[in-house]
């Protein structure tokens, strides 16, 4: 097996300068780390992981904590695999010389003491904290002990932190804009938690394009905590119904679990889509939800949620070396495919929509 010295020798460097580079030091030229990797890899160099830990004070181990309760949820219609997430993540890590630690925070737990304990242990290099909402305990406490971490999604609203997220104000936008073309004038947009960066974002993304595009902004149409089925009913039966203003000729959901509610509301309603309703719906690549002969295809924006693992492997174990320096580097929005399906359409003037002329 192949040790520093085998490496030094092929390359025509010490030792030290080898070790350094190999354990992640930054004061090796990058050009220089590159040329001893692919040296080490040539070679079939295998680290001792624990001479490693001794010489970088480092593990080598990003942790990923998720809570019991939000797990359980990936199992809905619609949801991406978490395990798949998981899985690929571990394997990303592996190849760059890293392990994932997963680990459950219990209904019992508060959100923060699995991650002081885990500090307390000082078996990990850094944190991912995933599915981020407002004046979150987590990154919160994270900042107050410095300790290195990415978000997986959106930051809160005015930090600047390392994260991988898909693009949520492309999200809003693709579809937004598809939308007005074809003449809609009146479009609901269906957000899940009322308290989660992505959904507080699109809504911000929402009304600014209908800003900039001239349209007023009715927040009747804006309707949070979506992923509560009798509050969705409830809200939609009130834009419906028309008695506070003009009814919607268009929904924008912000998963798939939400449009397959929505087209179950609208089918109650004796709503058929396209031709009295469109519906467009945001897609994280879980399992398929088919609709129905009435629906063969939803017009949608689509990423692979369980595509993030690369990215985010990189930026965690860019964080845990060289701690928290937000930048390209280190903040990654990623972009979505927008696919046309056969669920929008012109809007019905029955329900009151306005067709702009032909551009």
């Amino acid at each position: 097996m192949a040790n520093l010295k085998d490496i030094s020798k092929k390359v025509g460097l010490s030792t030290a300068t080898v070790s350094r580079a190999l354990n992640g030091f930054d004061d090796v030229h990058p050009k220089t780390r590159a040329r001893i990797e692919e040296a080490a890899r040539e070679l079939g160099y295998v680290a001792n992981r624990a001479a490693k830990r001794l010489v970088s004070g480092k593990s080598n181990i990003i942790c990923l904590v998720a809570d019991l309760e939000l797990v359980r949820k990936t199992r809905g219609a619609g949801s991406p695999d978490f395990l798949e997430l998981i899985s690929r993540l571990s394997c990303d890590l592996a190849e760059r010389g890293f392990d994932l630690v997963f680990s459950v925070q219990s209904p019992n737990e508060t959100a923060v003491a699995k991650y002081h304990d885990m500090i307390k242990r000082g078996i990990v290099d850094a944190f991912i904290v995933g599915a981020p909402v407002q004046g979150d305990p987590r990154i919160a406490f994270l900042q107050e002990v410095d300790f290195p971490f990415v978000v997986h999604g959106l930051p809160p609203a005015g930090m600047d932190l390392p994260f991988v997220s898909v693009d949520n104000v492309q999200i809003v936008c693709d579809p937004l804009h598809a939308l007005l073309d074809l003449g809609h004038n009146n479009i609901a947009l269906v957000q899940g938690s009322p308290d989660t960066t992505h959904a507080l974002q699109r809504c911000d993304a929402y009304r600014d394009t209908l800003t900039e595009m001239g349209q007023g902004v009715d927040e009747r149409m804006i309707v949070l905590g979506g992923d509560n089925s009798s509050h969705l009913k409830a809200k939609l039966l009130g834009l419906f119904s028309g008695r506070l203003g003009p009814r919607p000729t268009a929904i924008m959901c912000g998963s798939i679990a939400l449009a397959e509610t929505c087209f179950g509301i609208l089918a109650e309603l004796g709503l058929r889509v396209p031709a009295d309703v469109s519906l467009v719906a945001n897609d994280d690549g879980g399992e398929p939800v088919h609709f129905g002969a009435e629906l063969p295809e939803l017009c949608r924006t689509y990423f692979d949620w369980s595509d993030t693992s690369g990215p985010l492997a990189e930026v965690a174990i860019d964080v845990s070396q060289r701690g928290m320096r937000p930048g390209p580097e280190q903040r990654r929005n990623l972009s979505c495919e927008m696919i046309f399906g056969r669920s929008i359409a012109r809007p019905s003037p029955d329900l009151g929509g306005k067709e702009r002329a032909p551009q």
